[in-house]
């Protein structure tokens, strides 16, 4: 995985995926502080006002949402990081069948070690090989077939006429 030198390897799945991770982690630090506030005015002697309960609540959990703020990137990083083992292996995949499509040869699947769907690669490469020998045929069988249409109007120009 490090020798990737793109940051982003496929920018929709990716960013999906990062937009996914940052809903569900400004969800979970409202979920936090909605408790916070929520447990400020059920168990605070006195009853506070809402205000005053936000303004405890965020004053207690101060510390802990700066350190949320402040491990985001570190969590997005790694995010992407993930994302690259099964991200790059589609990117490939994606690339050799469009090779392939456009008639080309393109070379065996192979992916970085850590990458995820491994197995895939090895299913493929059995199918390439399949395709690479059913092309090969297929040549082969043009082959004879210009052959035998040559020989063919060679015997036709060759034979008398009646």
């Amino acid at each position: 995985m490090s020798n990737r030198r793109r940051f982003l390897v496929d920018r929709p799945v990716q960013f999906a995926i990062i937009r996914r991770m940052l809903v569900h982690w400004c969800l979970a630090i409202l979920t936090l502080m909605v408790i916070g506030v929520f447990v400020q005015l059920a168990f605070t002697p006195d009853g506070v006002s809402l205000t005053q309960a936000i303004a405890r609540s965020y004053a207690a959990q101060g510390p802990l949402l700066a350190l949320m703020f402040v491990l985001m990137p570190v969590y997005i990083w790694d995010v992407v990081k993930l994302s690259h083992r099964f991200a790059g292996p589609m990117l490939r995949l994606r690339a050799i069948m469009s090779e392939l499509a456009d008639g080309g040869s393109a070379t065996q699947l192979r992916f970085r070690p850590g990458d995820f769907w491994q197995e895939t690669a090895d299913d493929f490469n059995r199918f390439y090989d399949a395709h690479l020998a059913l092309k090969d045929r297929c040549t082969e069988l043009e082959r004879r077939l210009e052959r035998y249409e040559r020989d063919e109007e060679v015997a036709e120009e060759a034979a008398p006429v009646s």
